[in-house]
């Protein structure tokens, strides 16, 4: 029960109790007084109707006369008259019943009134002993009347009291609603604040709780910071604070297995020719300067969906990683410019020669492939002194496999939406002893006998700008999946849907219709798409929580400055990128960077599970981290091995 309820009946109980009190008090004291009246009234008309009778020279006809006249006034229980010896000689008695008050009331207030006694006498002879009781049935009369209206008033004040007092409680409490709100909302681990209210008692609440949600905060920023600092000595290089080689290829490999419009993109390199000469020449202090600057403008140089990534593969190779990209050579074109440029500001532009290469790679491919057709055509650029920016293609199959025309596509993906063509993939996601988590479910596309995964297709849904409607087909197959019976299902949402206001009204809309299913439903949010669409974000968690959906971050791990605006989102889980989980039996120091990130989602009670787990041996040294669960192939493969001999057992 509510406090605003509790409040509401503990005054109509006090206002009861005080009624109560009132019209017993009343009550009583208006049965008093009545019986005292009676009582009087009896002795008075005793006295005056014995010295009546006393003048009537003692014939019994008049005694009965004049006490059936006065009998007869109809105000009296009895009158009787009895002789010296205690006969009776007249007597009058009424024995109607009471009708003027229920009896429960008569019962509850019994009016007892002792009778009006005087003695009959002629000169100094007695007659007899005149005995008169005033009938209570009009006192009842008069008391019942007066406690209805006594119970009439009550009641209208009652209900004015009512109002007044909602009124009241309504201004005194609204900040028991926001206490209440805040109170909730570290439950869902929402660290929020609130302004604090004047009342003392719901401030020094309030204060408290803004205290251990800033608290909160403050840890997280601590961590962040101390974790990011972790990274960079771990992973960045001194000089251009790029990433360095396995960190930046491990990237790339996590990039080229998403099942996302990440997994396509465009990998550049561009190679500071005769460095080592220029070192000897220029002197090593400009040229790492110059480096430094370099480095500074790649880490800087963001796509539309902040998916690049800068990094030192050698001395001399720089390397950008725009996913998302579909050219290479604007990509490739506005490095190169960019690193003249800085060159010209050292007055550097006559000796220093960049050259550079690009491709295009996609969801399938291998690292060492990509790798080794941008060698082969930056070594052409480098032998043959060119300026333009060397295109590295890909093998024919490739090309007709990755390229299609764009109305080929058009056509495919109409198709596709029209004749239902989408379809959802299951993986496993497990926690650290194999039990089942949820299935991650990415969207697929029938193409005549082919199936394409997501990141075959995605690329070409961005570019046609029909992610939005892609999101809600996925979100109606999830819906139907739970519908027949599947459990915890896990779907992505793409960044064009998480910036869509329009998109997160209606998915909130449809998912409260379905809100039976909504508690088996895990969503993944890409970590850059949430940090660049806060607001959204923020509002898609607040409307989705109370239908007890599963909100997550996946390919965490690359902006961990930012952890601190996690604390107020409710988050359920994190998923870390498989860039830092790819190889971490044998790197110590992505080893400590995920200890340290399970420590801190922890801390806000949030899930930390790891992708794309290839090896066994990944799977071994993730055991001891302090993860909650993974996924990938590895984890596929152990989970369907042990689901085939469970089977076979039964």
């Amino acid at each position: 029960m509510s406090l605003y309820k509790q409040l509401w009946l503990a005054i109509a109980l006090l206002m009861s109790l005080a009624f109560t009190g009132s019209f017993v008090v009343s009550s009583l004291s208006a049965k008093a007084y009545l019986e005292e009246q009676l009582y009087i009234k009896n002795s008075d008309n005793a006295n005056a109707l014995a010295l009546s009778l006393s003048q009537s020279d003692s014939d019994p006809v008049l005694l009965e006369l004049a006490i059936s006249a006065q009998y007869d006034t109809g105000h009296y229980e009895y009158i009787k008259l009895t002789d010296p010896t205690g006969t009776v000689m007249v007597e009058r008695v009424d024995s109607q019943a009471l009708v003027e008050a229920p009896l429960w009331f008569t019962k509850l207030f019994p009016i007892d009134t002792d009778q009006g006694i005087a003695q009959v006498q002629q000169g100094w002879q007695q007659l007899g002993t005149l005995t008169i009781k005033s009938h209570s049935r009009f006192a009842y009369r008069q008391l019942w009347s007066n406690s209805k209206q006594l119970i009439g008033y009550f009641l209208l004040i009652f209900i004015a009291s009512g109002l007044v007092g909602s009124w009241l409680l309504h201004i005194i409490t609204r900040p028991l609603g926001d206490v209440v709100d805040q109170a909730k909302a570290i439950g869902d681990r929402r660290f929020i604040t609130t302004p604090e209210p004047s009342t003392r008692e719901f401030k020094a609440v309030v204060s408290s709780m803004n205290t251990l949600s800033l608290r909160i905060k403050n840890m997280l920023e601590q961590e962040a910071a101390r974790l990011d600092q972790i990274r960079r000595e771990k992973q960045l290089d001194d000089i251009t604070g790029l990433r360095t080689r396995e960190p930046f290829l491990n990237m790339l490999a996590s990039a080229l297995l998403r099942e996302d419009a990440s997994a396509s993109g465009v990998l550049v390199i561009l190679r500071i020719h005769n460095l080592q000469q220029l070192n000897e020449t220029e002197g090593r202090p400009i040229m790492d300067a110059l480096l430094g600057r370099f480095g500074g403008t790649l880490n800087n140089m963001r796509g539309q969906d902040r998916n690049w990534v800068g990094g030192r593969l050698n001395g001399s190779d720089l390397a950008l990683l725009a996913q998302g990209e579909d050219e290479p050579s604007p990509v490739g074109r506005a490095c190169k410019d960019t690193l003249l440029q800085i060159s010209q500001e050292f007055d550097m532009g006559e000796v220093l020669f960049i050259p550079a290469a690009a491709t295009h790679f996609h969801s399938g491919e291998s690292t060492s492939a990509i790798l080794s057709r941008l060698d082969t055509a930056l070594i052409s650029a480098e032998h043959q002194h060119e300026s333009e920016i060397a295109i590295a293609m890909q093998s024919d199959t490739q090309i007709t496999r990755a390229r299609t025309d764009i109305k080929t596509w058009d056509q495919r993906f109409t198709i596709g939406f029209q004749h239902d063509q989408f379809s959802l993939a299951a993986f496993p996601v497990v926690d650290m002893e194999n039990r089942l988590l949820h299935e991650e479910c990415p969207v697929r596309l029938q193409s005549g006998e082919d199936i394409l995964s997501a990141g075959e297709f995605l690329p070409w849904i961005n570019r046609l700008e029909k992610s939005i409607q892609l999101d809600r087909m996925v979100v109606a197959l999830a819906i139907k999946k739970l519908k027949s019976g599947a459990d915890n299902v896990c779907i992505n949402l793409a960044p064009q849907s998480l910036g869509d206001t329009n998109f997160i009204d209606w998915l909130v809309l449809i998912l409260r219709q379905h809100r039976y299913e909504t508690s088996r439903l895990w969503l993944d949010i890409p970590e850059a798409a949430a940090y660049q669409h806060q607001q959204e974000f923020r509002t898609l968690c607040h409307e989705l929580k109370p239908l007890n959906c599963r909100i997550g971050i996946k390919h965490m791990g690359h902006q961990l400055t930012e952890i601190g605006q996690l604390h107020d989102l409710g988050l359920d889980y994190v998923k870390i990128d498989a860039a830092f989980i790819r190889g971490i039996h044998d790197n110590g120091a992505n080893q400590t960077l995920v200890r340290t990130l399970c420590m801190i989602v922890h801390s806000i009670g949030l899930l930390a599970l790891a992708e794309g787990v290839h090896t066994e041996e990944e799977w071994d040294s993730l055991q001891g981290l302090g993860l909650d669960g993974a996924t990938g192939p590895a984890v596929s493969k152990n989970y369907i091995a042990e689901d085939e001999n469970e089977q076979n057992n039964t």
